[in-house]
């Protein structure tokens, strides 16, 4: 619902951000997007990891927080 800033979303509503919209948390050269920075991003991937959650399947993000939920029922 872009309400989440991100680089992409930035650049996309005209903000003087520059050129570059790479990923700041993992460093690579990726578009930082709301599915890059909650499902992709090293950085992320490794506070997933955390707290014993990974995702392993592909799809919207949307239907990812949906199975997420039907594993994870609390």
């Amino acid at each position: 619902s872009d309400r989440l800033n991100t680089r992409n979303m930035l650049k996309r509503r005209h903000y003087n951000i520059g050129t570059n919209l790479d990923c700041l948390l993992c460093g690579q050269h990726v578009e930082e997007t709301v599915e890059h920075l909650f499902f992709h991003c090293t950085f992320s991937k490794e506070c997933w990891r955390l707290l014993n959650i990974s995702w392993t399947v592909q799809g919207d993000r949307l239907t990812l927080v949906e199975i997420l939920k039907a594993q994870h029922p609390r």
